[in-house]
């Protein structure tokens, strides 16, 4: 829509994607320190925001620096996301079972890119076949009468057949009838090329609106995320102490088997305090 070369686009992405990858670390950090609850919402919201100022900005004839702000929120955005992600998902899982929670996770996320996509691709394609005949049928006005029809119904079969703009949206595709002159030709791929700037954009502002409901969405469902003790943490052997000796307690004189009684060994928490050696040789001396 822009022009921009392969390079040139990937140049004006590179300082999100350069900022995600900075950020990413740090918030895998911050998770295991504080938790990655409040970490993950936060990125999705950035995100989301970032999606929604991109829509905002969007539009024929912006520069490439227009864009960095909005890219740059995103980028933000995605470095919070994916390691407090993994942090959160794999939080109460026990030592045993991390390979097969691992695996669903992943499998899990491959199922939502392709599905996420497929709904993206679906609702572009049906927007943009709409715009498009409306582009066209406003902007044929300034066409001479006799390929002003031809014109739009070449717009109007985006839906099924889909429409070839051609190498830099010259508007090429769309053949003229036989005898056309020159110069209404090349006007004509002028407004072509017009016409699919303009209704791609109008297409993809309700487009992006599908994601960012999605990423909104995911951010208010990490309110529901519970921070439970991980499974060899202090807290939780502590649970499992208490548990064990309540056991103990409920099992005195309840025989469970025929060689008599269920026998529980309470489970306590002992900490090994270690004495300096200093320490020791001076306790040493005091003994000689």
């Amino acid at each position: 829509m822009l022009g921009f070369s392969a390079l040139k686009a990937g140049m004006v992405m590179a300082p999100a994607m350069v900022l995600s990858a900075s950020v990413s670390p740090l918030a895998g950090r911050m998770s295991d320190r504080i938790g990655g609850k409040y970490i993950l919402m936060t990125g999705l919201t950035l995100f989301a925001v970032g999606l929604a100022w991109l829509a905002r900005v969007t539009d024929v004839g912006r520069t490439w620096w227009d864009f960095q702000p909005a890219l740059i929120v995103s980028g933000l955005g995605i470095g919070c996301v994916f390691g407090p992600m993994i942090t959160v998902a794999m939080h109460n899982i026990e030592p045993g079972m991390a390979g097969a929670a691992s695996g669903v996770l992943n499998t899990i996320r491959q199922i939502g890119t392709i599905i996420g996509s497929a709904a993206v691709g679906a609702v572009l394609q049906n927007r943009l076949a709409v715009s498009l005949r409306d582009e066209a049928a406003k902007r044929s006005v300034a066409l001479p009468p006799d390929v002003r029809d031809h014109f739009v119904a070449g717009f109007d079969n985006t839906a099924n057949s889909g429409l070839d703009i051609g190498t830099g949206q010259s508007g090429a595709a769309l053949d003229p009838p036989a005898g056309t002159p020159t110069s209404v030709v090349h006007h004509m791929q002028q407004v072509a090329a017009s016409t699919f700037e303009h209704g791609f954009v109008d297409a993809m502002r309700p487009t992006l609106a599908l994601p960012i409901a999605a990423i909104a969405l995911g951010a208010l469902a990490c309110a529901l995320v519970r921070r439970r003790p991980h499974p060899s943490s202090p807290a939780r052997l502590r649970e499992s102490a208490r548990t064990t000796r309540a056991a103990f307690r409920r099992s005195r004189g309840k025989p469970t088997t025929p060689a008599g009684r269920l026998r529980v060994a309470p489970f306590r928490l002992r900490t090994r305090v270690r004495t300096e050696p200093r320490f020791r040789r001076r306790s040493s001396c005091c003994r000689k």
